[in-house]
């Protein structure tokens, strides 16, 4: 069963500024906790397809993820192909919000059950991709746009 969690956060820069940190998937493995590597594999006007290899703790899982960007006000994605995951959809929404960015973040992400791995597995690593990890990485972004004031 897939899990979705949604959050809205208001960021201290204008819209532009926050969207140069969301859309900068290079700099994802400096500031964003359990990303070890990512890069763009595809980039054809507005749509990048984007390798990630993220550290959960229990596992380190590798997917890309098709990006549509909208700049500068949403960006969506889509599971193309991933170790554990079945569905990984996702979306970043900003809005001006008295010249600072409101930002809401969407996920979706649903695991897959190898043989032989025990389900409390496969759950706990579900739960870190989405109860877990979230908060930290909302915390992660809106930390380096501020920063970068």
């Amino acid at each position: 069963m897939a899990s979705k969690v949604s959050k809205e956060m208001v960021v201290s820069v204008p819209i532009e500024a926050f969207w140069k940190v969301i859309a900068d998937y290079p700099a994802y493995p400096g500031f964003v906790p359990g990303v070890k590597r990512c890069r763009v594999v595809h980039d054809d006007k507005g749509v990048k397809d984007v390798e990630y290899e993220v550290d959960l703790g229990v596992k380190t899982i590798k997917y890309v993820l098709r990006h549509l960007e909208q700049a500068p006000n949403k960006m969506t994605w889509s599971l193309l192909k991933g170790d554990m995951m079945k569905v990984s959809n996702g979306a970043w929404e900003l809005s001006n919000h008295a010249g600072k960015t409101l930002a809401r973040y969407t996920v979706e992400v649903q695991v897959s059950k190898p043989p032989l791995v025990p389900q409390a597995i496969v759950d706990r690593v579900s739960d870190e991709l989405t109860k877990v990890q979230l908060p930290k990485t909302l915390e992660a972004f809106k930390g380096r746009a501020e920063k970068g004031r």
